[in-house]
């Protein structure tokens, strides 16, 4: 005779499981309204001061870094890079910066940007940022 590999509680422990991961990944994930809204967007390169630019507008940004430019793209928003003289493409692959507080890096060219705004994240160590 063949047994059964699942069980009714099984079924309902699995079932459960399900739910609480439900429950936890949409409180995690879509609770992003607390965080606040993004209004700049800071462009450290090298050891210069930080240029600050205003996400309301749409803009294309081209900075010198250490191994030639990165272009970075302000929309709707949001910020990211579109564009690096990097070999591995990493900060273009981190894709949009959204959230105050969210950054982004090109360190062979030296050159990081982030936003920043009302209500940044928490941090678990430093608090409010």
């Amino acid at each position: 005779m063949v047994k059964s590999l699942v069980n009714g509680s099984d079924i309902v422990i699995l079932l459960l499981v399900s739910i609480v991961v439900f429950w936890l990944y949409s409180i995690l994930w879509f609770n992003g309204s607390q965080q606040g809204r993004a209004e700049t967007l800071l462009v450290q390169f090298a050891d210069n001061s930080p240029l600050e630019y205003s996400l309301n507008q749409d803009k294309i940004i081209s900075i010198n870094g250490k191994r030639g430019p990165s272009i970075i793209e302000i929309k709707q928003g949001k910020a990211r890079f579109i564009h690096s003289s990097c070999r591995n493409q990493f900060c273009v692959f981190h894709g949009w910066l959204t959230t105050p507080s969210a950054t982004s890096a090109c360190l062979p060219n030296r050159i990081s940007i982030s936003l920043s705004g009302s209500l940044a994240n928490f941090d678990a160590i430093a608090g409010s940022q």
